[in-house]
């Protein structure tokens, strides 16, 4: 990377504005070391200095922070012997790089730099990723939103929940003006200009741009600020520069539920899912509960209020990542048999969820700002009677329209109102350009695509059966090739995009084993870690005792076999006893081995999926703890039998089969105790 490249703005005639020179680029320490493991040229970062508002001769100056993820070559085809007769695999590295265009609006840089580093389009260019102006490290200018005036959170409806999400904003923004921010620069046509003027700083002619959900918005703006600097461009999960019908939030939320119920008809969770969920959601709106918490610095009320949201929540996030489609079904019917049986540990599980470290980085303040200035806030209030009416389960549910008309008033009383609506039209160029968008994407679904499609001259439309958000992104193998071979020759028409047209298969729907041991453990880490202990010790001790049986007994049999001499009658008796233990201490391994196996298939399913259970392994492992304590107990009768047959029993012998045969019957206690039993 040329870090040493000069950063002279060169303006867009378009503007008419005498910069000055502008400082050059700055070497920078990743804000993500010691979080992202790599060596040293393997990523870099950098600031580039460019003007906070460029219609403003006066702007100040602002820094904004890029990464350079390093080509890797394809290190499978280095000893490939074919490559020697070039028939191996390709590892040659391109020299035009490409620019990713993150999300959000607001998602700081580090997910996709530890995310997009193993990206099979990685192996031949370099990616650039901007984290854009007022994110994270190029100056969150709110860095603390959502933990300043926490007592405002408790309200009682969803519309005064709008209003305390308005003044939380307003707040942020005045705050950002007094320290002589102008937010009037925070748009999506300042962010394409800053795009244009990282290009510019690294001395590229052209670059390959790839952008996806709010970066497509970016990747559209861009095309119209900086044609000649794009070479060819991918955008998925598609965001209109008009907006469109984005913001029509209860549509949408409504094709998550019909694509789930329309292909749910194997998994038991699926029998009446919808009537069930209605039925649920009005129940919840009109009886919503009140969890008490302690944990009163986040909730200074004491207390967590949930609703119908939380069944509209779940589904819409797993829906966007295809990987989770399978664990849909069930965690919609825990959530929904939580609010019909008020099953308290979902609920405490959820407040105890203080939205600390592990979720995506988001600056608020920037995320808010642009959404204003672009007219985000604006199209939701302006669609929001419309889209109810069109959706009236989720009446004063996902918002209200008097809540998203004080919204969209508060941008404007803040001097962030739409920008010119000319700018914001929808584009028509004759650059190269895929347009590609997931079958199933909940939040920019497939209408969004296809709006913008007719503008696009010398584009492609491509739609991904049953894919969540982002399939580029999510579907490396597959679309790492189709981006590679795009770039390399920008021809829409002649690209094989087959795997992506052909797109995922239809979810197969698991029917979890439902238990609430993970809730339980859950809220008592949230609680108090300490009180683990407890139940740690009981299955970790059990646990243990099996494990030297385990290993002990095929030991005693292999010495005995070897050392034939006195007490082989007392041995033989005992036998029985022995070979009962044995098999009780491999049922008790055996119900621990697959419980943790069926723990973890869940979670690569999604965190969620835990929420309901645990993978349907776990049923076969409850049975193993029933037959575990069973061996156990026969265990120990059939040793009193031979202790009682013989007159004695080896004191090793005794021991030893008794403490095996105790460790499965607390193995099985525990397991019915905890919810993870058969029954």
């Amino acid at each position: 990377m040329a870090l040493a490249a000069s950063a002279a703005f060169a303006q867009n005639p378009s503007e008419a504005l005498a910069w000055r020179d502008l400082p050059a680029m700055v070497d920078l320490v990743c804000p993500f070391r010691g979080e992202i493991d790599y060596e040293p040229g393997e990523i870099e970062c950098g600031f580039i200095t460019v003007p906070e508002n460029r219609s403003d001769p006066d702007s100040r100056l602002i820094r904004v922070h890029f990464v350079r993820i390093a080509a890797t070559g394809d290190k499978d085809a280095e000893e490939d012997p074919r490559k020697a007769e070039g028939e191996g695999p390709d590892k040659e590295i391109r020299d035009d790089p490409v620019i990713y265009l993150t999300g959000g609006p607001g998602v700081g840089v580090g997910p996709y730099v530890a995310r997009l580093r193993e990206h099979e389009l990685v192996k031949h260019r370099d990616l650039y990723i901007l984290e854009q102006r007022g994110i994270g490290a190029s100056g969150d200018f709110c860095p603390h939103f959502s933990n300043t005036n926490r007592a405002a959170l408790w309200t009682e409806s969803v519309y005064e929940a709008e209003v305390e999400a308005g003044e939380r904003m307003r707040a942020c923004f005045q705050a950002a003006a007094a320290a002589g921010i102008d937010l009037s620069g925070y748009n999506t046509i300042e962010n394409a200009r800053d795009v244009r003027a990282l290009r510019e700083a690294l001395g590229l002619e052209q670059w390959n741009v790839w952008g996806i959900s709010y970066g497509s918005h970016l990747g559209q703006m861009l095309l119209r600020e900086d044609p000649d600097g794009v070479r060819a461009i991918v955008l998925d999960a598609i965001v209109p520069n008009n907006i469109g019908d984005l913001m029509r939030i209860g549509r949408w939320a409504s094709l998550v539920l019909e694509n789930i119920v329309s292909t749910c008809d194997h998994a038991s969770v699926c029998d009446d899912l919808e009537a069930r969920f209605d039925v649920a959601l009005d129940k919840a709106k009109a009886q919503p509960v009140i969890v008490e918490t302690d944990q009163v610095e986040l909730f200074p009320e004491g207390k967590v209020r949930f609703g119908g949201e939380i069944l509209v929540f779940a589904p819409f996030v797993m829906m966007y990542e295809q990987d989770e489609h399978p664990g849909i079904p069930a965690v919609m019917d825990t959530l929904i048999t939580a609010v019909e049986t008020r099953d308290m540990t979902v609920y405490e599980l959820l407040a105890s969820d203080d939205g600390g470290p592990g979720g995506i980085p988001i600056s608020l303040g920037m995320a808010n700002a642009i959404r204003c200035n672009d007219g985000y806030f604006a199209a939701r209030a302006r669609v929001a009677v419309s889209d109810l009416e069109e959706n009236p389960r989720f009446q004063d549910l996902v918002y209200t329209p008097e809540g998203a008309a004080y919204q969209a008033r508060v941008c404007a009383e803040e001097g962030l109102g739409p920008r010119d609506r000319e700018v914001y039209a929808l584009l028509e160029t004759n650059v190269p350009a895929l347009i590609v968008n997931g079958g199933w994407d909940p939040v920019t679904p497939p209408a969004m695509a296809q709006a913008v499609v007719p503008g696009f001259a010398n584009g492609r439309y491509i739609e991904v059966p049953h894919a969540g958000h982002g399939p580029t992104r999510s579907m490396s193998e597959c679309a790492g090739g189709v981006l590679t071979a795009f770039f390399d020759n920008p021809d829409p028409a002649a690209l094989d995009a087959t795997c992506l047209e052909e797109g995922v298969a239809r979810p197969e729907y698991l029917d979890l084993f439902q238990t609430s041991a993970l809730r339980r453990a859950g809220i008592m880490a949230a609680d108090d870690p300490k009180t683990l202990a407890v139940p740690g010790g009981w299955v970790g001790v059990s646990l243990l005792v099996l494990l030297v049986a385990f290993l002990a007994f095929p030991l005693g049999w292999l010495t005995r076999a070897i050392d034939r001499r006195a007490g082989m009658v007392q041995a033989g008796q005992a036998a029985g006893g022995r070979g009962l233990a044995w098999a009780a201490a491999l049922s008790g391994l055996g119900f621990a081995g697959l419980m943790g196996l069926a723990g973890y298939q869940a979670s690569e399913v999604s965190e969620f999926t835990l929420l309901a259970g645990l993978a349907p392994l776990a049923t076969s492992a409850a049975w193993l703890s029933v037959l575990a304590g069973l061996l156990g107990a026969a265990a120990i009768v059939a040793l009193w039998r031979a202790r009682s047959a013989t007159g004695g029993v080896r004191s090793g012998t005794l021991a030893g089969v008794i403490l095996t045969g105790l460790a499965a019957l607390s193995l099985a206690i525990f397991a019915l105790a905890w919810d993870l039993g058969p029954f």
